[in-house]
C-alpha cells in the first residue's frame, strides 16, 4: 500500500517542482534595461547602474556606471543570463588589475529586481538592483576585415599614472571576412589580451578587447603611415601613437 502511494506521489511532485520552476521563470524580469541601485560595501557604498541589451546576433551584452570612481559605460565581461540569474564581471572598470576579479552575482526575483552580491578584492557586498528605464548600452557594429594596410604588427607607447607602457599589435584577417588580432602590453607587468572587435572605416579604426574593456581608437589614414589615437579602459584614457614594427609583415597563424 504505502509503495504504491509513493510510485504515485513521487511524479507529482516532480511535476509540481516543474511547474514551480517555470512560473518563476515566466515571472522573473526581463534583464534588459538600465539597472540602478547601492552595493552595501561597509563605509563606501557604491552606486551603481548596470545597462544590459541584445545586440544585432542576439547575444546579451551590458556596460556599468560608477559614478563614484568615475567610471561610464564599462563594458560588463564574461556576461551570463540564464531564467533564474544573471552574472557579469567589472574587469574593464577598474584600471588596475585586482584578484580576483569583482564580479556581480544576481538572482532574477519575481517582485522585479536583481538581488545578490559584489564580488570585490575577496570580499562580497550586497546589491539590490531594480529597473529605472529603457537599456542604454552602445551597441557596437559588427566587426569589419582589415585592409592590407592595417595587416600585420604595430608598435607603441603609452604612459598612465607616470608609468609608460609599451604595446604591440598584431592583426590578420580572419574567415568569413572579419579581422582578429592580440595586443601585448608590458609595463610593470605584461599583459596579452585578445582583439574580440575590430571596426576600420575609411579613416578610423577601433580595436576592442573585451577581456579587460581595453580599446584602441584611432586614424589609420595617416601621412606618415601611423595610426594616431588614444587607449580607453574605463575612465582612463591616453595617447597612443603606433608605428608599423620595423621589418615586421608578420602576421598572425
Amino acid at each position: 500500500m504505502t509503495h504504491r502511494v509513493n510510485f504515485r506521489f513521487r511524479p507529482m511532485l516532480a511535476l509540481g517542482s516543474l511547474l514551480l520552476v517555470a512560473t518563476v521563470a515566466r515571472s522573473a524580469p526581463d534583464p534588459a534595461g538600465r539597472w540602478e541601485g547601492v552595493a552595501e560595501i561597509p563605509g563606501a557604498p557604491m552606486r551603481m547602474i548596470v545597462d544590459i541589451a541584445r545586440d544585432p546576433q542576439h547575444k546579451w551584452v551590458g556596460s556599468v556606471i560608477l559614478p563614484g570612481l568615475g567610471v561610464k559605460g564599462a563594458p560588463l565581461n564574461d556576461l551570463t543570463v540564464t531564467d533564474a540569474a544573471l552574472h557579469f564581471g567589472l574587469t574593464s572598470a577598474f584600471s588596475t588589475p585586482l584578484e580576483p576579479a569583482p564580479a556581480v552575482r544576481l538572482a532574477r526575483r519575481t517582485d522585479g529586481t536583481l538581488a545578490g552580491e559584489l564580488h570585490e578584492g575577496g570580499h562580497a557586498a550586497r546589491l539590490l538592483l531594480r529597473r529605472t528605464g529603457p537599456s542604454q548600452v552602445d551597441i557596437a557594429p559588427p566587426s569589419t576585415a582589415v585592409s592590407a594596410a592595417l595587416e600585420g604588427k604595430w608598435v607603441g607607447r603609452y604612459e598612465l599614472g607616470g608609468h609608460p607602457r609599451d604595446v604591440t599589435l598584431t592583426l590578420a584577417n580572419h574567415p568569413p571576412g572579419a579581422a582578429r588580432g592580440e595586443i601585448v602590453v608590458v609595463g610593470r607587468r605584461t599583459t596579452t589580451l585578445r582583439v574580440d572587435h575590430v571596426v576600420q572605416g575609411a579613416e578610423f579604426i577601433t580595436l576592442q578587447s573585451n577581456q579587460a574593456g581595453f580599446r584602441i581608437e584611432g586614424r589609420w589614414a595617416t601621412a606618415d603611415g601611423t595610426i594616431q589615437g588614444q587607449m580607453v579602459q574605463g575612465p582612463f584614457e591616453a595617447t597612443l601613437v603606433l608605428h608599423r614594427a620595423a621589418g615586421a609583415e608578420e602576421k598572425m597563424p
